[in-house]
């Protein structure tokens, strides 16, 4: 016989993400919550095995599926802590019922910035000079810098922008700020919307050929999954720079690579991995034509916050049997985008 505590509360927090004060208490009004710090499904599984209290699961990264649902017979909602479920099996979830939510829109704006502050790091070198300084190499070098400093400008470069969302959007009001021309390719974007952003329509191959910087802002999908590959990497500009602030498994990691040591393209600003953590010694840490963070483009303290209350309302309608404002699949079994 397992020791372990069977969960009473309606709401699981999967893993470990912030939740402001303010949301925790609304939730715990609600019925309460535990965070069951799961590392993987199977471990969630093992967590919530026994209860049958257990109603909404929120999850940033813990996957979502079979295995979570078998231990979960009361389950009427899941919720992803941010824009992408790609962890959550939305046809799982289909099968038996359950309501599927994300929080959209909710970081768009850190995600936006975040793009720009990689962008603006690549482009003026400063990942290569803040170290050089650290070092002491400017008090040698005294007045006459050295030509490598010398970075690029933003100003009237063209941007292509691919997926022209809520985050998307938010690019192309900032990229306006430098008097950048702005491009975009969206496939579910109502032709309308382009217009109103100012961004000019085109296809794919025709974005990754003219652009200067290239921005990605989609979910990762069967059909978005290595998107960008050697193919498509093969059609850009000489000195083009990449920016995924998306998802890793957008880009095929390998082409990207592959173009980056040739020289195939200038650069590339990546806060998005095909593994996460980024493993010790990969080929991506050890290029001066690359900046990195750590999947950190939604962490900004006021998303945080945006996103608590967000997660607060989408767990207060499930168990109220109302429908979330952010929904992906409703109980009935539709799917919307």
């Amino acid at each position: 016989m397992s020791d372990q505590k069977i969960i009473n509360v309606p709401v699981v927090f999967a893993d470990r993400f912030y939740m402001s004060q303010k949301a925790l208490n609304e939730i715990a009004r609600l019925g309460g919550y535990t965070v069951a710090g799961a590392i993987d499904s199977g471990d969630l599984a093992e967590k919530i095995r026994g209860s049958s209290a257990v109603r909404v699961i929120v999850s940033e990264y813990v996957p979502l599926n079979d295995a979570v649902l078998k231990q979960a017979p009361a389950l009427k909602g899941v919720i992803a802590y941010g824009a992408g479920y790609d962890h959550i099996d939305v046809e799982a979830m289909k099968r038996k019922g359950v309501t599927v939510c994300n929080c959209r829109g909710q970081n768009a704006q850190a995600v936006a910035e975040l793009t720009f502050g990689l962008l603006l790091c690549l482009m003026r070198r400063i990942n290569q000079t803040d170290p050089w300084i650290r070092a002491g190499e400017w008090a040698e070098a005294g007045r006459a810098l050295p030509e490598w400093v010398s970075g690029r400008e933003l100003w009237r470069k063209t941007l292509g922008v691919i997926g022209l969302g809520q985050i998307g959007a938010r690019v192309v009001r900032i990229a306006k700020g430098f008097d950048m021309r702005v491009i975009g390719y969206d496939p579910f974007m109502n032709p309308d919307h382009y217009g109103r952003l100012g961004v000019e329509p085109v296809a794919l191959e025709e974005l990754i050929s003219l652009s200067d910087v290239v921005t990605l802002h989609l979910p990762l999908t069967p059909d978005t999954e290595r998107m960008i590959d050697s193919r498509m990497l093969a059609g850009a500009k000489p000195r083009m720079i990449l920016v995924n602030t998306s998802r890793g498994k957008v880009v095929d990691e390998e082409a990207l690579i592959d173009a980056l040591e040739t020289g195939r393209i200038g650069g590339a600003a990546l806060d998005v991995f095909a593994t996460e953590p980024l493993p010790p010694g990969h080929p991506l840490t050890m290029m001066d034509n690359v900046v990195l963070s750590p999947h950190l483009g939604g962490l900004s303290q006021e998303a945080g916050d945006r996103l608590s209350d967000a997660i607060a309302r989408q767990v207060k309608a499930i168990l109220e049997e109302q429908q979330p404002e952010c929904l992906i699949l409703s109980d009935g079994g539709s799917q919307r985008r």
